[in-house]
This record gives structure tokens, C-alpha cells and sequence, in this order.
């Protein structure tokens, strides 16, 4: 007896314990999501963890990455230990447990055993599975691991940032005075993104459900939780009643998941989440928890065949509405992919909308896609060059992708990745239209893609700006930079962009146009047709070798290291 109770005031606080570990692993490993970044392999631990992600990938044609096949050891502990992820790891299930403190649950009438929207996991895994067969993995997006990492990355790390960067304006004074000269300068650039409201409202509506039922996201909402309840439905390992049990029923109410049957002395082995709260307010210890017979004291319940077949059905329509949606037969201007993103039909069917890349992104320019490319690339990363450009010297967006949706490039690779070209807008820019000297767009270019050349028109002789297309990769950096109130007069599309699932960016053709300019290649030819003028090209210098004579460990001009 004294060995039963000291294991009951054991439980109420190791799983807590291993709760908050796994969480605030969870947190640390969103806090190491920042440029730079050193890869290892706990970049994407639960992601790996996840059997949703890798079922949703394979399901689709996708490739299935090797790390994913780590989710395996997660259906094995499953299938013979019950949903354990769920309640000891999931950190979803942790925020519910910790808010279910604070929010009051409704009263309601005795119901032990049963539910009203059960079924409802079941139809969204059936909706989600039909709809990846033909290439829809939206779904997805409800994945508790995708959903909760895009939380903090749209409605946590913001404020954050803004609390740091108030917290530093406090004590830069005192820090200047003290010599100390960095952290007198020192600021972080804050980030803003595009749905963080509709974000932080579906949060808040999950929180909020708990007061209809305990973890009522896990019990009728969570595809992943659906998929682990039925790999849990014969596990061997569950709640053993005896019959010193006097059906006191405080048990079934101490059940977040209502798994406990009316008799009390049976339980839903698909629901249970092992959480063993029931043997720790269980009065008479007749509760405890070990590998049974299959079937003991079990009880279980089967969503309707008119149901599934009703979603099955539903997925298969909206799949093929997606694929036969406008945005799929015209590419939209605004559409601009990172660099090393899979060509679209495959992006769209490997991204799973977890804002990593939005996270890392150093200039916060990657931004949550509302119908740019339809209603399947909803949340999908778009470049909002006008919100912040794509660095040159940043490739953390591919390495940090859980899915390679965002190919994993070299630095070198990534800067021949085309991602569409800059178009200049002459009745907004400032050199063209008003004749005045502007040249920031020239100055802020990293790949030298922006030339300006004297020209002479009705108006003025004044340098002006041209895009040399086979240098610009649509950075967009020109577009942040740009001086005009609005719409910027210099602007990114994805003209002449380039996506490749495998292979290399880097042709012989490219490292070609690459290099500066010679005397076989008229970059102003354009110039002088359209302004009568005549234009004076540059002495060729002396890095104006052809490309296949540069040594393999420089970089090609217009390259800084």
C-alpha cells in the first residue's frame, strides 16, 4: 500500500515535469530558428517526430525525406503504448492542459463515455487523406506541430521583438554612459506579417473551446491525434480496474479526453491519452495501468460510413477545385517563391504551412500567402519584397524547411536561383519621370543587375536606371530600397524565374551572363533604340574573363564575399 501511494504522488508531478520539458524544448528549438544558423539534428525534432507529415508527403507523390522516417519510432510507441505523444509530448496538448486551469468548463449533464463531435477528427483525417491522394495537402496546416510553430511566429515572436527593442531603449542611455558601445546600438529589426490577426483568432478559438469540453481540439478536431487514435485502437498497454472500484465516478471526471465508459470500469483505448490521472484520484486504488489481454476492459466506437464517405467525397472535390482554380493556369504577379522552392504543383503539395522559413527569414520579406496562389497555397511563403528583400548572404530558409518544399542549397547555389526580375516602373521612378538623380536601387543591388547610363530625352540628360535581366534573380532588395511613398518604381515579378526539383542552378550559360560586361554582349543596345542618345560603354576590366576561366573558389562578379 505505502509502494501505491507513493507512486500516486509521484504522477500528478513527473508528467507535468515532462510536459514543460518537451515544451520549452519546444521553444528553444523556434528561438534557434534565426539567421545564422548552424544546422544539427534537432533543427526540426518534432516536426520528425510527426507521422501526419510523413503520411500527408507520401500520400501526395511527395518525396519522403529520411529524416520524417523518424515518426516511425512515434507509431511504434503508439501502437503498443497508447497515445503517449499526445499527452506527454505534444506541445499543443500543453498549452490546453495549462489554460484548462484558468477556464472554466461549462456544466453539463452526466455523459461519460461519449461525445458529440468524436467522429468529427476522423472525418478531417478522411477529408485529408482523399484530398492528398489528389494532390491537396492543405490540411495539413491543422497539424498541431505546423499550427502551433506558426502561432508563435506570427502573433508571439513580434511582440517579443517589440518587448526586446523597448527593453534596450530603456537602458541604451545607461549603457552609453557605462562605455558599453554595442549594446548602446544594438536593435532588432521588427518583424510584421500578413493573417497574425486570423492566426491569433483560430489560437484563441481553440483555447476558447475548453470550456465546452477538456482538450476539445484533441478529442474532435486534431487530424494527427485522429491518426494516432486509430493506430492506438488495440494497443496492449491501458487502465486495469479491479473490483475494489465503488464507482464513485471520480475517474471519469478527472478524464480530460472522457475515455472513461459509464461502468468505469472500461475505457476507450483509441481516446485514453495515458495521462493516468484516473489512478491518481481514484480513492480505493482499484485503478492501474499495465499490458492487458486485447479487448480487456476496453470499449470502442466507429465513426459512420455515411460520414467518411461523405468527406472522402469532399476531399476529392476540393482537390480537384484547387487544381482547376484560376490561380493554377496564370501565374500571378505578386507570386514570388523563395529561392530553391520546388516547382509549384510540387510546393504546394510538399510546403505544410509551418512558417519556419518566415521565422528565419532575416528580413522578415517571407510573408504568409493569402489567395496569391489560390486557395491551396493559403499560408504558403510568398516574398513581399516591399516588406524586406531576399539577402544575398542568407540560404536559411532551405536548410531550416522540415519538408524540402525549400531545397537545402549551398550559398553559392542559392544566388543563381532565380526567383523572378525587377521591372522598372518609369512613371514612378524619380530619375525618369521627375529627372532627378536617384541611384539607390544601383547602390543596394548585390548582383549588379542595375546599371544607370546617361540618356537624353525631351525632358533632361540625367543618368537613368535599367534592369539587366540575366544578372537580376528578383531579390528584391531594389524594391525595399526604393525611396517612393507606396508602390515602389522599381518592382520584383516572377518573369524569367527558375525552379528546379534537383539539379543545379549553376550552368555554363548562366556563369556566362554572370560575368561583367564585354564587347559580345550589347547590354545597351535597348538604350539607344529607345532614346535617340548615345551611350558610352564602360572599358572592359580586368575580371571580364570568360566564366569557365575563373578559379572554382571565387565567387562570379557581382559577388561580394
Amino acid at each position: 500500500m505505502l509502494e501505491t501511494d507513493s507512486r500516486k504522488q509521484t504522477l500528478p508531478k513527473l508528467r507535468p515535469f515532462i510536459q514543460g520539458f518537451f515544451f520549452l524544448f519546444f521553444l528553444f528549438l523556434f528561438w534557434r530558428v534565426s539567421f545564422p544558423f548552424t544546422e544539427d539534428l534537432t533543427k526540426n525534432f518534432f516536426f520528425n517526430l510527426d507521422p501526419l507529415i510523413l503520411f500527408g508527403l507520401a500520400l501526395s507523390g511527395s518525396l519522403v525525406l529520411t529524416a520524417l522516417l523518424a515518426s516511425l519510432a512515434t507509431v511504434l510507441v503508439t501502437v503498443f503504448f497508447g497515445r503517449i505523444f499526445c499527452g506527454w509530448i505534444c506541445p499543443m496538448g500543453s498549452v490546453f492542459d495549462f489554460f484548462a486551469r484558468y477556464i472554466p468548463e461549462r456544466k453539463k449533464e452526466k455523459n461519460y463515455g461519449k461525445g458529440k463531435y468524436k467522429n468529427g477528427k476522423y472525418y478531417l483525417l478522411s477529408f485529408f487523406v482523399f484530398g492528398s491522394l489528389f494532390g491537396l495537402t492543405f490540411a495539413l496546416f491543422l497539424d498541431p506541430m505546423v499550427f502551433f510553430f506558426r502561432v508563435l511566429t506570427l502573433n508571439v515572436y513580434p511582440p517579443a521583438v517589440y518587448a526586446a527593442n523597448f527593453f534596450l531603449d530603456l537602458i541604451r542611455p545607461a549603457a552609453l554612459s557605462l562605455g558599453f558601445i554595442k549594446l548602446s546600438m544594438l536593435s532588432f529589426q521588427q518583424p510584421v506579417f500578413d493573417l497574425a490577426l486570423f492566426s491569433l483568432l483560430l489560437f484563441l478559438g481553440a483555447v476558447g473551446l475548453i470550456s465546452l469540453e477538456r482538450r476539445f481540439w484533441c478529442r474532435n478536431i486534431c487530424p494527427l491525434g485522429a491518426l494516432l487514435s486509430l493506430l492506438a485502437r488495440f494497443s496492449p498497454w491501458g487502465r486495469k480496474v479491479s473490483d475494489a472500484c465503488s464507482e464513485c465516478s471520480k475517474c471519469a471526471k478527472a478524464c480530460p479526453m472522457n475515455a472513461i465508459a459509464e461502468t468505469y470500469t472500461e475505457t476507450s483505448a483509441h481516446e485514453c491519452i495515458q495521462c493516468e490521472r484516473c489512478e491518481t484520484v481514484c480513492p480505493v486504488d482499484a485503478i492501474s495501468f499495465g499490458f492487458q489481454a486485447p479487448g480487456e476492459q476496453k470499449y470502442s466506437y466507429s465513426p459512420s460510413r455515411r460520414g467518411m464517405l461523405i468527406s472522402a467525397a469532399g476531399g476529392i472535390l476540393a482537390a480537384s477545385a484547387a487544381v482547376s482554380a484560376v490561380p493554377r493556369q496564370i501565374i500571378n504577379p505578386s507570386l514570388i517563391r523563395p529561392p530553391g522552392a520546388l516547382v509549384e504543383k510540387d510546393f504546394l503539395n510538399t510546403c505544410v504551412r509551418c512558417g519556419e522559413c518566415m521565422k528565419a527569414c532575416p528580413t522578415h520579406g517571407l510573408q504568409p500567402a493569402i489567395l496569391q496562389a489560390g486557395f491551396e497555397g493559403f499560408y504558403t511563403p510568398v516574398l513581399m519584397s516591399r516588406v524586406g528583400g531576399c539577402e544575398d548572404k542568407c540560404n536559411l530558409c532551405g536548410k531550416i524547411c522540415p519538408t524540402g518544399a525549400i531545397r537545402n542549397l549551398p550559398l553559392l547555389e542559392k544566388q543563381y536561383a532565380v526567383m523572378g526580375n525587377a521591372t522598372i516602373e518609369r512613371n514612378l521612378c524619380i530619375a525618369w519621370e521627375q529627372g532627378k538623380l536617384c541611384l539607390i536601387c544601383d547602390e543596394i543591388c548585390p548582383y549588379d543587375a542595375v546599371e544607370f547610363r546617361m540618356v537624353t530625352d525631351e525632358k533632361c540628360t540625367i543618368q537613368r536606371p535599367y534592369v539587366i535581366e540575366d544578372k537580376c534573380v528578383g531579390c528584391g532588395m531594389c524594391e525595399k530600397a526604393c525611396p517612393v511613398k507606396g508602390k515602389a518604381a522599381i518592382f520584383v515579378t516572377p518573369i524569367n524565374e527558375v525552379r528546379k526539383n534537383n539539379g543545379s542552378y549553376i550552368t555554363e550559360k548562366v556563369k556566362r551572363l554572370r560575368t561583367v560586361k564585354d564587347d559580345n554582349v550589347d547590354y545597351y543596345k535597348e538604350i539607344r533604340v529607345e532614346s535617340g542618345g548615345k551611350v558610352t560603354q564602360p572599358a572592359p576590366s580586368a575580371s571580364s574573363a570568360p566564366a569557365d576561366s575563373m578559379p572554382e573558389n571565387e565567387l562570379p562578379p557581382g559577388f561580394v564575399k
